[in-house]
Parts: C-alpha cells; structure tokens; sequence
C-alpha cells in the first residue's frame, strides 16, 4: 500500500472514535491495542498528529467524551508508562506486589476454572500431576482439589474437578460456594478451557481478583468484561490461540515467584519466558499472549473508567 494510502486509512482509524453509544469504547480500544504493533516510525508520528488533532477538536466542540478517549490516546503515546498510571491514578502495570495478594493471614489463594469436555479433563490431569513433593501437597475433595505449598510461602490453589459436563459447572458452583462460605477470597483467577466455557468462568470474577490468567483463545477480547468487575485486575491473555505448552510455563513461573514471596515483576518474567520460548511454533504462540504492561487495550479502559469516575456530579 501506498504511504498516503496508508495514512489515510489510519487517519479513518482514528477518527470519530467518541461517535459511538455511551458506554461503547471498542474502536478506542482498538486503536490502543494497535500501537503495539506499528513500528514505523513516520506512520506512528502521523496517528500522534492526527489524534492531537482530533484532541483539540473535541476541546473547541467541547466533546466531553471525545476529549477524554482522545487525551488517554495521545498521553498512551507521548507519556512513559510511569507518567501515564500516576496522570490517570492506574496502579503500576508493570508488577503485581506480593503484598496484594496475600491475605490476612499471609496466604495467596488461587481459583482455578477447569471444564468437562476431553480436552479439559486432560488438561486438569497435566496441571494437578505437575505439583508434588517437595514443594506441594495435593488433597481432593469430593468436587475440588486443593493444592497447597510445603515449602516457601504459603499458597493455596482450588480447582473444581471437571467432571463429564454438565456436573463441571456443579463442581464449580460448589467450590464457589465452600469458598464463599469459608471467608476464602481468592486474589488469583485462572481459566483453562476452551474460549466456549470463558463467560461462566468470568461469572465469577470480583473485585478482590488482582491477577487474572484467561489461557483460552481469543481470550484477550473480554478485557472489557473482566475491568467492569475489578478494575484494577492485571490480565495475561492471547490474542489468538491459547496453549497449555504456553500456558503451563506461565503459570509454574508465576508460581515460583509466590513461592520465594516475589512481588510479580512482568516485565523480568516475560524476558525470562522470552527465553524459554525462542524458536519455533512455541515463540509464534508466546508471541500472541500479552502481558499486563503490553495490554495497552485494558490501560486504555482503566483511565477511561477512571475518569468517568472522577468526574463532579
């Protein structure tokens, strides 16, 4: 395509973002999520002129939602990622501390989502037998497994048992239902399953969630969803298909870290994964997961809802 041709099309891009239903930011998102992949440097200056310029339009036109959507853009790609989460009052996106998710009681709880089709059970099978002595301990229950450190810190992780469907979704409802009842809040939330059983696991997300792992394809699409109901929440998610060979990895490093009582550092932890996944079909599949100081869509949202937030009634 042609280089005018091309700025054009992402003048049009940009544009006309506010022109939308009230709560409707999908195109603002969009256009966020994109500014990770353009690495031309003159089609990059070109989209900052253009959304500077449809900034200090919705200013004059005084567009209130136009000038907020449009003043998150340009600060995305004018502020350091510091500057951006104190101008708009995010929580660093760079690391999850430690401190966060342990209880009162200095314990991380973890919730794990598993389904009863085949290639769930098999999953569950993988993930429960990659925990044991010393580090683990795995009890089961007649509906949940419960698996808790030996050594390091203290981490607990629930996950239903995925019986044949529809007892699955019993078993995820009567662990909800012990962990309510138990006063156990989990602060970690992780789906392993198909993009299909995704909107009954994010059923379940709440305000006291502060990570949350989604390893189903696509799953990157329902940031939306997960902020509405923990607005601070860190995500990791792909943007197109999820992997247990990738999945697995993330989550025994994620582990490890709670295990020495690390704060999560995503940044050094995606360096070291980058390693892991190198070459080949696993570096095409890591490529596709974003982490949570790469998820420009779910920074985009959280200042936009923290505007609408602060705004005078």
């Amino acid at each position: 395509m042609k280089d005018s041709n091309t700025n054009e099309l992402m003048r049009e891009f940009v544009t006309g973002l506010d022109n939308t239903l009230e709560k409707d930011l999908e195109g603002a998102t969009d256009v966020a999520n994109s500014f990770g992949s353009i690495t031309d440097t003159n089609l990059m200056k070109n989209i900052v002129d253009q959304i500077k310029i449809n900034k200090d339009q919705a200013t004059a036109n005084k567009n209130e939602k136009g000038y907020k959507i449009y003043d998150i853009l340009y600060s995305m790609l004018t502020m350091s990622n510091d500057s951006l989460t104190a101008k708009f009052g995010i929580p660093p996106i760079t690391v999850m501390p430690y401190s966060q998710l342990a209880d009162d009681s200095g314990v991380v709880v973890q919730q794990v989502f598993f389904y009863g089709d085949k290639d769930g059970q098999g999953v569950f099978r993988s993930f429960t037998g990659g925990f044991g002595a010393p580090d683990w301990k795995v009890k089961k229950e007649a509906q949940w497994v419960k698996i808790s450190s030996i050594r390091g810190k203290r981490v607990d992780i629930y996950c239903n048992i995925p019986f044949d469907e529809p007892d699955d979704e019993m078993a995820i409802n009567a662990l909800q239902a012990f962990l309510d009842s138990s006063n156990i809040a989990p602060t970690i939330m992780i789906h392993r399953g198909h993009s299909y059983h995704l909107p009954l696991t994010l059923e379940h997300v709440n305000n006291r969630h502060k990570v949350v792992i989604l390893g189903a394809c696509g799953a990157y699409q329902n940031l939306s969803t997960v902020l509405s109901q923990s607005e601070d929440a860190q995500i990791v998610s792909t943007k197109q298909i999820g992997a247990g060979k990738i999945n697995g990895p993330i989550i025994r490093a994620f582990n490890d870290r709670l295990l020495a009582g690390k704060d999560i550092d995503w940044v050094e932890m995606w360096a070291q994964l980058s390693k892991q996944f190198s070459g080949g079909e696993t570096k095409q599949l890591f490529d596709d997961y974003v982490p949570p100081y790469k998820n420009l869509g779910a920074l985009f949202l959280k200042a936009y809802r923290k505007l609408e937030l602060n705004v005078p009634q």
